[in-house]
């Protein structure tokens, strides 16, 4: 039924791409008459199928800014300069806000009686919308919102920016009112098990993904209005309806035929390899998401064998292979990955031992030219398709898009503040761990995320409670009442690996991951370090609505054609405004 839905939509809803559009549309009031339920669908559908752009272009950078990974020659291009954005701001506009704006506008004119039958259809547009609005002004600002997607219907084709403020308030109304409508019991009304395929028409995960919403918004706040930031939490406390399970989760799993998005890449600006800060956490805290983050290097037992009984080859120094062996697990077939497996890049341009360092990428070698640095893995983040010379990979690519474990962490970091009192942070911390690593577990399951380094295949092993256990015991991830709040951010920072845009987010709002930190340290990446953009300039709409577009810069106090680093780092978005600098903690 579902694969029957977005066959519609290629027939129904795309339409107006057709060339005799004018002809088919002569009345501005009908569109065919798709099934509301398909366009839905079809919204579901591309907050996820977008976002090849969204790797190619932002999360490139989201990426190297988070350090998640470091860039060729330890960060030596220029990293901080501000590239083509990805779709994130025009695919709201164009595919996500205007078609749930058309479905209120077609609800809207149907008889009283249809219209009560189609009012929880009502609410999730605007969880969607809602959800997606507020990673766009995130990083654009001030944004067209109720006045946008009317240009169909009513000829506005210059709606006004409205600010952060009025956008948040307005945010916060539309789920409390999506919430109240998913919770009155009518008789009648819409079924949406087959066309909703992130929650199958389940009501109480949708309020539950609009807490988890509210959630987000009140940390934006927290630095700009604490008061508003406490009401919210405690209304999200009081409603109870938090995730509880992976099944509560927020996640994009269309089908296990989905490989994920053509064109997603993130190596074309030179390699990007794990980050050693990253890599040197994890291995030293024995973080079974290590191998799932990153791929292990081709320095196994054939690769070492080769290299001692090749007489003018040496071992390189970064594969310290008397002081870094440690097990960090063993595979199905018997072999220990040791520590030197798993060796990040330095971060730092001007790191002394930069230079120790091979910065390439030689997949199929044994020996001298094997790969010295792991990079990032390749199924997990862009399409698991990725062929590793073991053939094309065959798993279902799955998308969470607010997980379990970022609500538990929230929450443990809320009551750590005093926002929560009577729960204890420790035990939601603990559970956001956990929760943490049995969703990227699942997500290697379903993407059977195997992979092939230096002639050997490595199949796709799965993180064992056990392993989590032995996580939880070790000293920087155990709470002390000291650090506690610092590991709270680590480990939310660990867990958006796979969100990196939220992952940035985490870091200007808090500061962390902090330089010169004792558990997981931010590096410097330059003397001065270099200053990084803090939000996205929002791109210009032309003649027709340029008159808006520079009345909002000037209320925010922005440069309108300004994309220099120093400017986009300085001239801050009106959340953004009392965050700490990035790196140095809050």
């Amino acid at each position: 039924m579902k694969k029957s839905i977005i066959i519609l939509l290629g027939l129904m809803v795309f339409v107006g791409c057709d060339s005799n559009y004018d002809e088919i549309n002569t009345d501005p009031n009908v569109i065919n008459n798709p099934p509301l339920e398909a366009v839905f669908t079809y919204v579901e559908k591309r907050l996820g199928d977008y976002k090849g752009s969204e790797w190619y272009w932002d999360n490139h950078q989201f990426m190297l800014w988070a350090q998640y990974v470091s860039g060729d020659d330890g960060n030596a291009n220029d990293i901080n300069n501000l590239q083509p954005r990805g779709g994130k701001y025009s695919v709201y506009y164009t595919d996500i806000l205007s078609h749930l704006v058309e479905i209120r506008k077609q609800i809207d004119m149907l008889p009283d009686n249809d219209r009560v039958y189609y009012k929880k259809l009502i609410a999730l547009t605007y969880i969607l919308q809602v959800y997606q609005g507020v990673r766009v002004s995130d990083l654009y600002g001030s944004i067209p919102y109720d006045e946008a997607a009317l240009g169909r219907r009513e000829g506005k084709l210059d709606p006004v920016y409205d600010t952060q403020t009025n956008l948040i308030n307005t945010w916060l109304s539309e789920l409390k009112s999506a919430i109240s409508i998913l919770d009155e019991n009518q008789e009648a009304s819409i079924d949406m098990s087959e066309a909703d395929f992130i929650y199958n028409g389940d009501w109480d995960k949708w309020v539950k993904c609009a807490n988890a919403i509210k959630l987000r918004i009140a940390l934006r706040l927290e630095n700009q209005n604490l008061d508003l930031t406490k009401s919210i939490i405690n209304e999200v406390v009081a409603d109870g309806r938090l995730f509880e399970s992976m099944d509560d989760e927020f996640t994009y799993h269309i089908s296990d035929n989905w490989r994920g998005t053509t064109g997603a890449s993130m190596d074309w600006k030179g390699r990007l390899w794990a980050s050693k800060p990253m890599v040197d956490f994890m291995k030293k805290n024995i973080d079974p998401r290590l191998r799932i983050f990153y791929e292990p290097n081709g320095y196994h037992r054939a690769t070492i064998d080769a290299i001692n009984a090749d007489p003018i080859a040496d071992i390189p120094p970064v594969i310290d292979t008397i002081n870094d062996n440690q097990v960090l697990y063993t595979t199905a077939d018997g072999e220990d990955i040791l520590g030197y497996r798993f060796i990040g890049a330095p971060v730092d341009r001007n790191d002394p031992d930069k230079n120790d360092y091979a910065y390439i990428e030689n997949p199929s070698a044994v020996g001298a030219n094997a790969t010295q640095i792991s990079k990032f893995n390749q199924r997990l983040l862009l399409n698991v398709s990725k062929n590793y010379g073991d053939g094309t990979g065959l798993g279902a690519f799955v998308d969470v898009f607010i997980s379990e474990a970022e609500v538990d962490f929230m929450i443990a970091e809320f009551i750590l503040k005093g926002y929560i009192t009577g729960e204890d942070a420790e035990e939601w911390y603990n559970n956001g761990i956990r929760a943490s690593i049995r969703t990227f577990n699942f997500i290697g399951e379903k993407g059977m995320l195997d992979f092939k380094i230096s002639g050997v295949s490595y199949p796709y092993l799965p993180l064992s409670p056990a392993e989590t256990d032995a996580y939880l015991t070790k000293p920087d991830i155990q709470f002390d009442g000291a650090n506690d709040l610092e590991k709270v951010y680590v480990q939310q920072h660990i867990n958006l690996y796979r969100t990196p845009d939220e992952g940035w987010i985490l870091s200007l709002r808090t500061g962390y991951p902090k330089f010169g930190s004792t558990i997981l340290a931010r590096g410097y990446v330059d003397s001065p370090d270099l200053k990084f953009p803090r939000r996205m300039p929002t791109p210009d709409p032309g003649d027709l609505n340029r008159a808006n577009w520079n009345a909002a810069n000037q209320e925010q106090g922005l440069s309108e054609l300004d994309e220099t680093p120093e400017t986009l780092n300085s001239q801050r978005l009106w959340w953004d405004l009392n965050n700490p600098t990035i790196g140095e903690g809050n």
